[in-house]
């Protein structure tokens, strides 16, 4: 129980909380255990209670009326699952916030569940200073959250792959002496999900990224290459995809040398003002 209090009051002082008012938030909550696929909450329930994952991995999904669904991110340990009202505040149409997305267990995970009427009365303790600090890290995160699916409307299926695949390194990878292993164990149609596109077209592009020696997989984890320390077949892999003619539309043009795009270098352009195609 100490490691989940730990973990629980990390990701509470993480939001902007003073820590007097941490600590009775970490004595408030409850901690449940959920089964791999179990699912935590549905999209459209009440936010009234504050999901934080003290172990193992959520995934959230947004789906739509047609019954198709999109994976919108796979959650690590120490972050906050949905939304949650904290000032109690009822909409302008009278209805209360709901949750966006359904929360489902990738694997045996912890939860820490927070009442909102814990978090309405902590916050009418808050001086105006730590409220300000408070919403300004929720806002950042939702804004970081918008961008970030900006950016993938602007990408084609490739790039998209490319980026989640770079994405996934940062926030599961093990250092390792040939590049960055992936430690979850993710299908082609976990990745169909998490870009929007099909299975087939998932695999294609895994495919030709595999060949252009960006990553390879071994016992079913992702291993992303060092950049610049990939194996001489590798290398000659890239070359050739740097130089494979467009499949479609059969214009002889020649397709971008494959590599990951990866978020810190499209943050990075973004801020300098340059073009993300560049």
């Amino acid at each position: 129980m100490n490691g989940a209090r730990t973990s629980l009051k990390a990701a509470i002082d993480e939001m902007g909380w003073p820590e007097q008012i941490g600590e009775e938030l970490v004595d408030s909550g409850h901690v449940i255990t959920y089964e791999k696929g179990a699912v935590i909450f549905h999209a459209g329930e009440t936010a009234d209670l504050l999901y934080v994952l003290l172990s193992g991995e959520v995934k959230l999904y947004y789906g739509s009326v047609e019954g198709e669904r999109l994976l919108v991110s796979i959650t690590r340990r120490g972050q906050m699952l949905g939304l949650v009202d904290l000032v109690h505040a009822a909409l302008p149409g009278g209805g209360e916030p709901k949750q966006l997305f359904t929360a489902e267990a990738l694997s045996r995970c912890s939860v820490a569940i927070i009442a909102r009427s814990r978090l309405s009365a902590a916050v009418t303790q808050l001086p105006s200073h730590d409220m300000a600090q408070l919403m300004r890290r929720l806002n950042d995160r939702w804004a970081q959250f918008c961008e970030r699916f900006l950016e993938f409307m602007m990408m084609d299926v490739r790039s998209r792959l490319s980026y989640a695949i770079a994405e996934l390194g940062e926030s599961f990878g093990i250092p390792d002496a040939r590049g960055t292993l992936i430690s979850l164990k993710l299908t082609h149609d976990n990745f169909g999900e998490l870009v929007g596109a099909s299975r087939p077209m998932v695999s294609k592009h895994l495919k030709d990224l595999a060949k252009a020696g960006v990553f390879f997989k071994e016992s079913g984890h992702y291993v992303l290459a060092n950049r610049g320390h990939s194996p001489s077949a590798t290398v000659a892999g890239a070359k050739a995809a740097s130089t494979r003619v467009a499949a479609a539309g059969g214009d002889g043009e020649k397709m971008r040398p494959m590599r990951l795009v990866r978020p810190a270098d499209v943050r990075l352009k973004r801020a300098s003002g340059d073009k993300l195609g560049a």
